[in-house]
């Protein structure tokens, strides 16, 4: 065993201790080093969904500026270093190792989890390495999430959803609270389009504060938008201070443009901390999967015998996943699905969802003790009366299994599923060097 997967299994043994509510184990852990959550600049992203792609997008258009820039997102895919990358470039293994190495000791201290160590590991690579800013994605919530030790200088919260009920409650609003959490004294906050009730959460919160809430809708447009057969897709942008025409986003749907939104308000803001050019803006967003390495956003990995890969885990998502479907291939009345979840995910609501587009339901399980068991997914697919539904044990299989339909597919319903399916894709299609 290498010294890198004799660190890595002591790490994930962790998380067999689940999710504690509250920051001192992060904050006494981050002091025992060194506070490195103070020696760089951050930006702090909240949300249900989205966060990824926003986190993704600004870290983009500030390489793009030349900045060096840290990355902090959750979980990963295929690779643990995924979750810490400056430039678009993961850590190292050696670097992984010591880092882990040195802040172990802090489960045994203080009780630390799997995140809230993690969390700090990327701190303390971020600040060894004197990144410009650095781009960091909550984990779950956001008052009581590890990452929240940081005082940022822009705080973003994305859409809000129902997920994690168990720990972050069973209404919006009690969400939303959960999300609030990142906002920080005197630190502009830029939210998106909610209800009502769900907004009056952030507004109460950031004026007792003293924090500016600023609305993404309120600063800039998002018009003629194209959404190509490539699942790419074109747009023009329209704030209150300039117009950027013609800009190419490799990502897809809809629901992007939201994200987008709060993007270009955000580097707004960051202009009075660095220098950002209209084409920087559209550089980023052309160029964020080669800066970025983002994956499992509604990702084409094959044109001709069509092959989607996507992490949506909750209603929300798979309503989107659903719509850019037919937003970018309406000629697809129905495509196969590989499907596979978590056990604590709306699974019914979910498949629910997909059921009309769907011809063949192939179910699979991850190989994580959290996914749900197969042949009780199995049976939820056969109650809503799904009209042909195929099992496989193993994820690879299902996926071979797909391809030789010659029908188009996706693969949904997991990180974890997304993360077993890549490396199976890449050697089946050979579409990655």
């Amino acid at each position: 065993m290498s010294k890198k997967e004799e660190i890595l299994n002591k790490l994930f043994s962790l998380q067999r201790f689940g999710i504690k509510p509250g920051l001192e184990r992060t904050m006494n852990l981050s002091e025992y080093i060194g506070k490195p959550h103070k020696k760089f600049p951050s930006i702090h992203v909240a949300g249900t969904n989205g966060k990824g792609s926003v986190c993704s997008m600004l870290a983009s258009i500030l390489m793009e500026a030349g900045y060096s820039v840290g990355l902090y997102t959750s979980p990963h895919l295929v690779n643990f270093n995924e979750r810490i990358k400056i430039n678009g470039n993961n850590i190292s293994d050696d670097e992984m190792v010591e880092l882990a190495e040195k802040l172990m000791p802090g489960e045994k201290k203080w009780g630390c989890t799997f995140f809230e160590i993690t969390t700090v590991m990327a701190f303390e690579y971020f600040a060894r390495n004197n990144v410009d800013v650095a781009v960091i994605e909550t984990g779950m919530g956001g008052r009581f999430d590890s990452t929240n030790i940081l005082n940022p200088i822009i705080s973003i919260i994305t859409s809000i959803d129902f997920d994690h009920k168990e720990y972050l409650g069973n209404t919006l609003e009690e969400i939303a609270y959960e999300k609030a959490g990142i906002i920080k004294e005197n630190t502009p906050t830029v939210i998106s389009r909610y209800n009502n009730s769900v907004k009056k959460v952030f507004v109460d919160v950031a004026n007792s504060k003293k924090s500016e809430i600023i609305e993404s809708n309120d600063f800039c447009e998002v018009e003629n938008c194209k959404y190509n057969p490539d699942f790419s897709q074109t747009f023009d942008i329209k704030t209150l201070k300039e117009r950027i025409d013609n800009v190419n986003l490799p990502l897809a749907g809809k629901h992007q443009k939201e994200n987008i939104k709060q993007v270009i308000t955000a580097t707004e803001i960051l202009k009075k901390h660095y220098s950002i050019s209209s084409d920087n803006i559209t550089n980023g967003f052309k160029n964020i999967l080669a800066n970025t390495k983002i994956e499992g956003r509604v990702q084409l990995y094959q044109n001709d015998n069509l092959i989607i890969l996507d992490t949506g885990h909750n209603p929300e998502a798979v309503k989107k996943l659903v719509e850019t479907l037919k937003l970018h291939r309406p000629e697809i009345e129905r495509w196969n699905f590989v499907y596979g979840a978590m056990e604590d995910k709306d699974i019914e609501s979910i498949l629910e969802i997909i059921k009309p587009i769907c011809n063949d339901l192939i179910v699979t399980r991850p190989n994580i003790e959290r996914a749900i068991d197969l042949d009780k997914l199995e049976g939820i697919a056969k109650e809503l009366r799904f009209q042909k539904v195929i099992k496989f044990k193993d994820v690879g299989d299902a996926i071979k299994y797909s391809k030789e339909l010659l029908h188009p597919f996706v693969i949904s319903g997991s990180f974890y599923l997304a993360g077993e399916a890549i490396p199976v894709l890449e050697k089946m299609l050979k579409v990655h060097s």
